[in-house]
């Protein structure tokens, strides 16, 4: 039987606390790349800056690929109740940052392909292909063997396995839009700040510094749930196939 959103939650929740400095210390990575942005955008402008703001850039979704990997494989070995070796799943993390690159550009084109068509495709090929980026990550699978898994592993039960993508993360997002803006409004108070321009693109450094911080502690939670899920749905016999899966 598939676990519920609230269970999956749950679940993520138990196992962040448990390993909390192990997930927040690989998020942390984050903080590297876009430190080297800000500081790379404060620069005069110029060619030279440029192409040190796009070298950043570049370093953060390697960075960011890289860290998604090693919280995937993180979640996978604790919630089969192994060891966890850090430099092992560092190291194992970077060789599949190629095959999940190539899955993630593959999904692209079929997502916008299907936008193309209209937006019912395109939310069919979303779900289809939502776990192939985990598959390639965690169960090293070439990027068409991880497409061909995660829409088997959809098939027959499309509309519980999009109740649960949807839920479990709406959730998390709502949790941390609520808090971030409430410190937002309790430091906008205490410093005497326009609290609309706490809120604006023109953002002090700072606020956008606290938004990043804050960022560390949920991207974890985002990457347990769908690991959760993957698992759940890898265990869980397929049910009775439906007309649209």
């Amino acid at each position: 039987m598939l676990l519920s959103p609230r269970e999956l939650l749950r679940d993520s929740v138990r196992l962040f606390r448990a390993e909390f400095w192990m997930y927040v210390g690989y998020a942390a990575w984050l903080m590297v790349p876009i430190a080297a942005f800000y500081f790379a955008s404060a620069l005069p402008k110029g060619t030279v800056t440029t192409m040190l703001v796009i070298g950043t850039i570049l370093a953060e979704l390697f960075v960011s690929l890289w860290i998604a990997i090693c919280l995937m494989r993180a979640t996978q070995t604790l919630e089969a109740g192994h060891k966890l070796d850090v430099k092992i799943i560092s190291q194992q993390s970077l060789r599949r940052i190629q095959p999940v690159l190539i899955v993630g550009f593959l999904q692209a084109l079929i997502v916008l392909g299907g936008f193309l068509l209209l937006v019912i495709p395109a939310i069919l090929f979303w779900v289809w292909y939502a776990f192939a980026q985990i598959g390639a990550a965690i169960d090293d699978q070439s990027p068409v063997a991880a497409l061909s898994s995660s829409r088997a592993l959809v098939r027959g039960r499309f509309f519980p396995v999009l109740w649960r993508l949807v839920a479990g993360p709406v959730v998390l997002w709502l949790l941390y839009a609520f808090t971030l803006a409430s410190v937002l409004l309790l430091l906008s108070n205490v410093l005497g700040q326009d609290v609309a321009i706490m809120f604006s693109d023109a953002r002090p450094l700072w606020v956008r510094l606290l938004d990043v911080i804050a960022n560390l502690f949920v991207i974890p939670l985002f990457f347990i749930y769908t690991v959760l899920l993957y698992k759940n749905l890898k265990a869980t016999p397929l049910e009775k196939v439906s007309p649209v899966a």
